[in-house]
């Protein structure tokens, strides 16, 4: 028994000696980069068949229109003596990142102008595809902005698609 705690004392040893031994290297890793501050549009709702919602790129689909239908999904229809006009929401939330601004502006422009007859409207304002109109320019982050949305169709207007873009822009203040 002596003989075998000897034994196994002295591989320990010899354990140990290799260890000390070992070869060792060592690097280092430098990292640069600036944090940049940020902001973030998502529309989260509309009228229509809506995909998309929480995303940058929502799609409203309204179907076939008219004047003496239904309502597309989430809209209301008025009829005038001589137009119609489909009423919803759009709701469009902003948010921000390392930013001590603490509000943000917010602009819609039509990506093409209407055809003749056909007039959409935000918040009451008339869009067109020239010129941003000013929705607010004192929105809340990261809540969500309600805004009344309008497509007024004039009963002389061509029996046509009326597909548009609302483009938003939100810029911090």
């Amino acid at each position: 028994m002596k003989k075998m705690m000897m034994g196994g004392l002295v591989l320990a040893v010899l354990a140990g000696t290799n260890a000390a031994q070992a070869a060792t290297s060592s690097g280092t890793l430098t990292v640069t980069g600036t944090v940049a501050s940020s902001i973030s549009l998502t529309v989260e709702s509309a009228g229509g068949t809506t995909s998309g919602t929480g995303t940058a790129a929502a799609t409203s689909a309204l179907g076939t229109i008219s004047k003496y239908g239904s309502a597309p999904t989430g809209f209301t229809l008025a009829k005038g003596a001589s137009d119609w006009t489909l009423s919803s929401t759009v709701g469009v939330k902003v948010e921000k990142a390392n930013l001590t601004s603490t509000d943000y502006s917010l602009t819609a422009q039509l990506g093409t102008a209407p055809d003749t007859g056909i007039v959409w409207k935000l918040n009451g304002s008339t869009l067109s595809e020239s010129a941003a109109t000013t929705l607010t320019s004192t929105g809340t982050y990261a809540s969500t902005g309600s805004y009344s949305w309008d497509i007024v169709v004039a009963d002389s207007a061509t029996a046509a698609a009326i597909d548009n873009a609302i483009n938003f822009t939100a810029t911090s203040n």
